[in-house]
């Protein structure tokens, strides 16, 4: 049994999460006072077959799936919610507002040091494996940032892309001039909607919500399948070490 740390609350860090703790004692260390919140990525899935192996048919129907045209509509909040109470629940130990300040790495052995967390102090972990997941999490409120060695494993190294998206009402979304790369038609009459360069067009009725993001991939490929498949392949890779 390994003790694992996951830097980062990324749908990517909670499927892999979940998957470790059934062997291993799992942290994972998020930098917001809840996970996924803010909510930065599409709330696209493209087959509903992906989900049915993590929830039931009950926590499906509270994520709002709706049919769309290319795939499913879902409530990105609620994933986030229920993924993170199946990982509390599989043993997963959660640390919220918590900040790596420092890691170092000798022999075989990984020192995370970190403030916040359970007891809004100082802290320190020791593991032997080390996932550093922030790449695919919203950025750090009041611009604070993970103080990790960019020579961690598993991190990205590809150039980053920039999106914007948006909630507006459906009603608001019938205008010829929006093009966005990415349209969904969600269950609560709203429309969610993703851009590779920031709109000019504006809702008549006001954005209800916006978002932004960074990654390495192209919009296109941000679909919730393929973070899922991104953290089982994670967890294979344990294994392979």
């Amino acid at each position: 049994m390994s003790n694992i740390v996951i830097i980062g609350g990324s749908i990517e860090g909670l499927i892999l999460s979940i998957l470790s703790a059934e062997e291993h004692n799992v942290t994972l260390i998020d930098i917001h006072p809840e996970i996924g919140f803010p909510c930065t990525i599409p709330g696209w899935l493209a087959k509903k077959e992906t989900l049915q192996k993590y929830f039931n048919e009950n926590q499906l129907k509270q994520m709002n799936i709706f049919q769309n045209s290319e795939g499913f509509s879902l409530s990105g909040e609620w994933l986030f919610k229920l993924l993170t109470i199946k990982a509390v629940q599989t043993g997963v130990n959660v640390l919220l507002r918590c900040r790596v300040t420092n890691v170092e790495n000798s022999g075989e052995e990984t020192t995370i040091q970190y403030v916040g967390g359970i007891n809004s102090g100082v802290g320190q972990i020791n593991c032997d494996v080390l996932f550093d997941l922030t790449d695919y999490c919203a950025l750090s409120p009041g611009g604070l940032q993970h103080n990790i060695t960019r020579s961690i494993p598993n991190q990205s190294n590809q150039p980053q892309i920039q999106n914007w998206g948006g909630l507006a009402l459906l009603a608001d979304c019938q205008d010829n001039k929006l093009q966005p790369t990415l349209q969904l038609i969600r269950k609560d009459g709203l429309c969610e909607l993703w851009f590779e360069e920031k709109p000019t067009w504006k809702p008549r009725s006001g954005w209800i919500e916006t978002m932004q993001n960074t990654t390495s991939k192209p919009l296109i490929e941000l679909n919730i399948d393929n973070s899922i498949i991104h953290g089982e392949q994670l967890f294979e890779s344990i294994n392979q070490q």
